[in-house]
């Protein structure tokens, strides 16, 4: 398999990516389609701020003759959502820096817990490679994960540290993603990991002046074991990706 990608700004540096969005097979071409944010934002030092949301394109080259079809653009981040308000990552024990993030969903005051409401999280697997499996013929990133928030608005994710790409300069991330009860989509914010070696200084101060540090995981161990804690708020400033 050999996966091209091709970023529609570049600085060099990789933008983020804000979440995966859709999938299509073209003549056994699996194309792949990414929101992501413009790449100044943490890692482009650019002095004016480009505010413009570009799409990665990621083609996933499956040398396969039994398979030619063209089908129709699917999502490829399918909900599997039940009452149960914790979910595990596929391969989550055989990586080798499992651990656990759990914690509890706002509404936008900061207060109220937000109950029922539905968070997926997906990630690149320990190579930076973000692997697309197909199940009941839709496609969904494998490493991913949903759960439903319960009374109390909580949260748990048992997943591993994500790889990066040194030579795109690719973070350590991991993407989400909230549905509120009518159905909505909303981008949360990527989480980094504190540990990063790419994660420079530069990225670290500019997340300080805006305030989003808490997107930073810093991974305790307790009971000999790995854990993070992140609370969101579900704010009016979210990005609506439905």
């Amino acid at each position: 398999m050999i996966i091209l990608s091709f970023i529609g700004i570049f600085c060099n540096q990789k933008p983020y990516i804000d979440y995966l969005l859709h999938s299509f097979d073209f003549y056994g071409v699996t194309i792949i389609i990414a929101q992501i944010g413009s790449p100044n934002q943490y890692y482009c030092p650019m002095k004016m701020q480009m505010k413009l949301t570009v799409f990665l394109l990621i083609i996933t080259i499956t040398f396969s003759t039994a398979q030619t079809s063209n089908s129709s653009f699917i999502a490829i981040d399918v909900f599997e959502a039940s009452d149960n308000n914790t979910d595990t990552i596929p391969d989550y024990l055989i990586k080798s820096k499992p651990f656990k993030i759990s914690g509890t969903l706002y509404l936008e005051d900061g207060v109220t817990p937000a109950k029922n409401y539905i968070l997926t999280i997906n990630q690149a697997d320990e190579d930076g490679n973000f692997v697309v499996e197909k199940i009941n013929d839709q496609k969904k990133v494998k490493h991913s994960a949903t759960v439903k928030t319960n009374a109390d608005g909580k949260y748990t994710f048992y997943t591993f540290v994500p790889g990066g790409d040194r030579l795109y300069n690719q973070l350590q991330e991991i993407h989400m993603k909230v549905q509120v009860p009518d159905g909505t989509e909303y981008a949360l914010p990527t989480l980094f990991f504190d540990e990063d070696p790419m994660l420079s200084k530069r990225c670290r101060k500019k997340m300080t002046k805006r305030g989003e540090t808490d997107r930073i995981l810093k991974l305790q161990k307790v009971d000999d074991k790995l854990v993070a804690k992140r609370d969101m708020i579900i704010s009016s400033g979210l990005k609506r990706i439905n």
